[in-house]
Formats: C-alpha cells, sequence, structure tokens
C-alpha cells in the first residue's frame, strides 16, 4: 500500500482566506472566468455520503455482497472514529498516486463512455475508509477485459473517499488530493482498473461537455488534453490505443 500523509481541514478559516483572495483577484478578471472557490466547492459537493453506522440492508444477498466489497476497501485508511469538533475535512495525500500518463491506455484494463446515473458511499467493513460507488449506463467501450462489459451495459465503478456522517451528526469530507468525483447526470470518458475482476476502480476520467473536454482530477498531468473537443480527443485516444496494441 503506498504511504499517505493525512491533513486535517479547518474549513471555516480556509473558505474565508480563500474568499478574501478571490474576491480581490475578482476585481480584475472577466466574467468569462471561472471561479476557482466555486469551482471547489462544486467539486466536493459531488462526493457522496455515507453513514458510519450504516443500517444492514433487507435484501440479505444484496447485505452480503455489500459486506464483501466492504471488506476490500480495508487497505486505505483514513477515516478518523472521532473526528475533533473543529474538523471538517481529512485529506490524504500519496505520493505518485497519479504515476500515469494523461491517457493511461496501457494501465487501463476498461476504457469506456458512459454516464453517471446514480451515486452512493460506504465505510468499509474495519470502518477506517469510505469509498464512492456510482452506476455507469456506458454508450461506448474502447476496451474492457470481459464479454459482459458492452455497449449498453450497466456497470458500477468506485473510488476511495466521500462524506462520513457520525451518529452524533456531525459530517466530515475524508478524499486524496488531486482525486475528485464524477457528477450524475454528466457523461464521461472512464480509465478503469479491476481488483481480480471483482470490483471496478476509477484511475481517472474526463468529462465531456459542449465547452470541451475537462479532466475530472487535478494535476498538470493533464492540461494538454484540457478543452479538446470530444473528437480530438477520441482521435488522440485511438492512436494510443493501436500503439498499445502494437507493443
Amino acid at each position: 500500500m503506498k504511504k499517505h500523509l493525512l491533513t486535517y481541514v479547518l474549513l471555516f478559516l480556509v473558505l474565508e482566506t480563500l474568499g478574501l483572495t478571490f474576491a480581490r483577484q475578482g476585481q480584475n478578471t472577466s466574467n468569462n472566468v471561472k471561479d476557482p472557490l466555486k469551482q471547489e466547492q462544486e467539486r466536493k459537493s459531488r462526493f457522496p455520503t455515507a453513514e458510519y453506522e450504516e443500517p444492514d440492508l433487507a435484501d440479505a444477498a444484496k447485505n452480503r455482497i455489500r459486506k464483501e466489497k466492504g471488506l476490500r476497501h480495508n487497505d486505505f485508511q483514513i477515516v478518523d472514529p472521532n473526528p475533533p469538533a473543529w474538523a471538517a475535512e481529512v485529506v490524504a495525500t500519496v505520493h505518485d498516486a497519479m504515476n500515469f500518463p494523461a491517457l493511461p491506455v496501457s494501465e487501463s484494463e476498461y476504457i469506456v463512455i458512459g454516464k453517471v446515473t446514480a451515486a452512493e458511499a460506504h465505510v468499509s467493513a474495519n470502518k477506517k475508509n469510505v469509498y464512492s460507488e456510482f452506476t455507469v449506463s456506458i454508450s461506448k467501450v474502447f476496451k474492457t477485459a470481459t464479454s459482459s462489459v458492452v455497449d449498453g451495459s450497466e456497470i458500477a465503478v468506485s473510488r476511495n473517499g466521500g462524506f462520513v456522517k457520525y451518529p452524533n451528526g456531525k459530517r466530515v469530507l475524508y478524499r486524496t488530493h488531486g482525486f475528485n468525483m464524477p457528477a450524475v447526470g454528466e457523461n464521461y470518458l472512464f480509465f478503469l482498473t479491476s481488483k481480480k475482476n471483482q470490483d471496478l476502480t476509477i484511475l481517472t476520467a474526463y468529462v465531456l461537455g459542449v465547452d470541451g473536454v475537462e479532466a475530472l482530477d487535478q494535476s498538470e498531468l493533464f492540461q494538454a488534453l484540457e478543452g479538446l473537443t470530444e473528437e480530438a480527443l477520441f482521435q488522440k485516444l485511438n492512436e494510443s490505443l493501436v500503439k498499445s496494441s502494437s507493443y
């Protein structure tokens, strides 16, 4: 497991400082430039919420599947069982977390275009991790490792992170620095990995919108592809797929 550093965030002070900074910058900024503070708040709003004391499901079969998946997410430890009263967020910094190219073709078992139709979050079996799970309706498959993942199929994809709501009502966001969550209703080009063909995990993704391609995650790694048209992105992807298959 990669080593990670946890940082507690006192939300009020951070937002107050950022707000003053961006207010000054806004005096000399045109209206078409996106507000960084608003963008950050929007990114965080996409993280689903898990109950720390999550009740069992009424359906025994579904409950067993969820518990088994919870066991497979015990390998990352970020959730505090008793967070300080002032803590609103915990950020894990993972060394070399994005050690892949902007189009991680070789690193992905699955590459698909899909629309996110639902989102939920769960704590791991040992309650030391929280992970978010998204239902994705696939419209196009570029690469797949199993015959069940095809155009028109539906899959569940996951990523570590999410809000955790405690029995006392306190809600804390746990996330990994630079890694964000997809939004329900949006279309994405997903790069996915799998754990022993059991769970599909988001390596990274690009949202496909009318204003051009936008990277899901935050890194200089993706800057060269930001703002491309879908056609230009798919052309680069197909070139990478051909190059990857030639080895």
